[in-house]
């Protein structure tokens, strides 16, 4: 029988009766703790499924085989091992010591000074001149122009030689799989029969262990990777989804080196990532960091809960480095007297059309206020297709279409009197900046309850009759915010 999931606080309790009911911390395989990792994907499937996003994974694909001869194959073949095995050894000989290894992604950067600049971790790094202290290590693509360039480590190219030579000897090798998982078959059954079809999120006992193995041949990598480059931190924008995070996540909490995850978005109590861990081993999950670094108080608290009843997680309360970094450094940023109001857009499974409703538009057409646009770092979206459907709509006078790239985030916020959402994390990041946020959607409502106060953030139904009319009071009940806190530090990550 099918259970009805409609809210996130029904995949909340959902979880945690999970947890009561099983013993999900012992679950291991292969030395690996498997709970984070299932429990992740029950969410985010969840999560697409109560948002009716259909996105279909099967492209039925024909790959065209081409006729080669057999010796130039394996003699192209020998030029590929031979080649992975040269450039494999001389990055691992070109490393050198370092303090802290940053992993993070092509989507965390901004335009900074005509370089792409990490907007969380070169934030830090700038100010705290520790340029020579660290790796930035990219794990999807790069760009051509970054900011402390030769501190660059381009992780998939490296990852991809060495798991071409570790397939050589794989055949050689005979996986002897050791697994714990008391209960699980129950409650495969279980979720499957009172939930979904759970070929979708593919977490038998079968795939879990075909994934653990997966992990286990990548930490020859990381190994040698550490302990040639001896970090005293790790630290990830988003600890997991990437199996390659993973793999770097579980060695480094084996060597006793700190992991860390560094909050980049909402972390509030209902994002079941972070929150409402109830059955957690003493010394954490392997697959989980170590600490935990936050923007504001509400979301250390979060972690802080579950945490505390661990020997050794931490949640401490960092803040957010780049809006730190960039109100210090742009105090004097040259604001126009035309009111503007920011909105942030989401990513999947919202189209425009679900985003900028004709009460939105209708609202536009009626005030004398300039919007901004804001398109997601991951967005499906392209600025064209914005900028069209501004036009389409004849609210482009009015209206600009940005993406998350070429303008900074902390300067369109400091440039609005008011910035609204459906839930996107921006609405922490104006909170601290004391910019006013206004949320229109009963997921951000449910998301960010514990923000909502009539002062700093503000809720208004955007389905209700008399949308158009409250935010228009409270427009006028706002006006032009003059006190943006600028009296922000950034934080030292050596400290």
């Amino acid at each position: 029988m099918q259970k009805s999931i409609s809210t996130q606080e029904d995949i909340k309790q959902l979880i945690i009766d999970i947890e009561q009911k099983w013993p999900v911390d012992l679950w291991n395989i292969n030395g690996i703790d498997i709970w984070p990792y299932v429990r992740i994907k029950i969410y985010i499937d969840f999560l697409v499924q109560m948002n009716k996003s259909n996105v279909s994974t099967d492209s039925n694909k024909q790959t065209e085989k081409k006729k080669s001869n057999f010796i130039v194959r394996i003699f192209l073949m020998i030029l590929k091992i031979t080649g992975a095995f040269v450039r494999l050894i001389a990055f691992f000989l070109r490393l050198r010591n370092k303090k802290i290894l940053f992993f993070g992604s092509h989507i965390h950067r901004v335009l900074n000074d005509d370089a792409y600049f990490n907007r969380f971790y070169d934030s830090m790094i700038e100010h705290h001149k520790l340029e020579d202290e660290v790796y930035m290590v990219e794990y999807q693509k790069t760009y051509d122009k970054m900011y402390n360039a030769n501190a660059v480590i381009e992780l998939k190219k490296h990852l991809n030689d060495f798991t071409l030579l570790s397939k050589l000897f794989s055949g050689f090798r005979k996986n002897k799989n050791t697994v714990h998982l008391e209960g699980y078959e129950e409650f495969h059954l279980w979720l499957s029969s009172h939930f979904f079809e759970l070929k979708r999120v593919r977490i038998s006992e079968k795939e879990l262990i075909n994934w653990t193995n997966k992990i286990k041949s990548l930490k020859p990598f990381y190994r040698l990777f550490y302990k040639i480059v001896k970090p005293s931190k790790i630290v990830f924008l988003g600890y997991y989804g990437l199996d390659d995070l993973t793999a770097a996540l579980l060695v480094g909490n084996d060597l006793k080196i700190t992991t860390i995850d560094f909050q980049h978005g909402p972390q509030t109590n209902i994002h079941m990532a972070y929150t409402s861990w109830t059955k957690v081993p003493k010394e954490g999950f392997n697959i989980m960091p170590v600490e935990f670094w936050n923007w504001d108080s509400r979301s250390k608290s979060n972690i802080e809960e579950w945490a505390s009843t661990t020997q050794n997680v931490k949640s401490i309360l960092v803040g957010q480095p780049f809006v730190s970094y960039y109100l210090n450094k742009y105090k004097t940023i040259e604001k126009s007297d035309e009111k503007q109001i920011f909105y942030s857009l989401q990513t999947t499974p919202f189209s425009i059309e679900d985003m900028i409703t004709p009460k939105i538009i209708s609202l536009i057409k009626k005030t004398e206020l300039k919007w901004i646009f804001r398109l997601h770092p991951r967005t499906n979206i392209s600025l064209q297709e914005l900028n069209d459907f501004l036009i389409l709509n004849n609210i482009n006078d009015k209206a600009v279409a940005q993406d998350a790239f070429q303008t900074p985030l902390p300067e369109s916020l400091v440039r609005s009197f008011l910035h609204v959402t459906n839930y996107s994390g921006c609405l922490i990041e104006a909170y601290l900046m004391g910019i006013p946020s206004l949320l229109i959607h009963n997921m951000g409502k449910e998301m960010f309850n514990l923000y909502i106060d009539d002062k700093k953030v503000f809720f208004i139904d955007q389905k209700e009759s008399n949308f158009e009319s409250d935010f228009s009071i409270l427009i006028e009940n706002i006006g032009r915010n003059s006190t943006v806190n600028t009296a922000l530090e950034v934080y030292n990550p050596l400290a």
